[in-house]
């Protein structure tokens, strides 16, 4: 009973990690890229609208990690002896379905914008962004959250295909 509770702690202080670190990590990094590109001010509506889009997005592709994470840890914890060869196995799994959370995500971001492109080629949503065109960032935002709504399950059900199950034997 102590062992699942301490998981259970673990799993809560882990999440609310990730959680921060997510939203922290996704709206520097697109801040980065985009807002000081097309030099849009911290006063832009449309910007703070697609930039809200996207931490949802990438949080909620993320967000789905939980399960595959810890799945592969407990099978790492029931197949090593050593407890360093635990905590790195379970390290790397980590960082590796992390990493690939991002890479998914941010794919399904410039996804979501290149679809509005597509969609309405008479502007560059970008521009009309910085010159805070409030309806195309409520617009794009909205295709970036709808995409990641469809495709979150697809991105979780391919990086559990990565988990270190064990060989089954196989009797003749």
């Amino acid at each position: 009973m102590k062992i699942s509770l301490f998981l259970a702690i673990l799993h809560l202080i882990m999440t609310f990690l990730l959680a921060v670190l997510v939203t922290f990590s996704t709206t520097r990094i697109f801040i980065r890229f985009i807002r000081r590109k097309y030099q849009i001010t911290p006063q832009n509506v449309s910007f703070a609208v697609l930039l809200a889009s996207v931490i949802f997005s990438v949080g909620y592709i993320i967000s789905g990690l939980g399960e595959p994470i810890f799945k592969a840890v407990n099978i790492i914890r029931t197949t090593e002896t050593e407890t360093t060869a635990v905590f790195f196995g379970a390290l790397k799994y980590t960082l590796i379905f992390i990493l690939l959370g991002y890479i998914f995500s941010f794919a399904v971001v410039v996804l979501g914008m290149y679809l509005f492109n597509f969609i309405n080629t008479e502007i560059d949503e970008l521009q009309e962004i910085s010159q805070n065109n409030i309806a195309v960032g409520i617009l794009v935002g909205t295709i970036i959250i709808v995409v990641s709504l469809f495709v979150k399950e697809s991105i979780v059900f391919l990086i559990e295909n990565l988990i270190p199950y064990p060989e089954m034997p196989i009797r003749t």
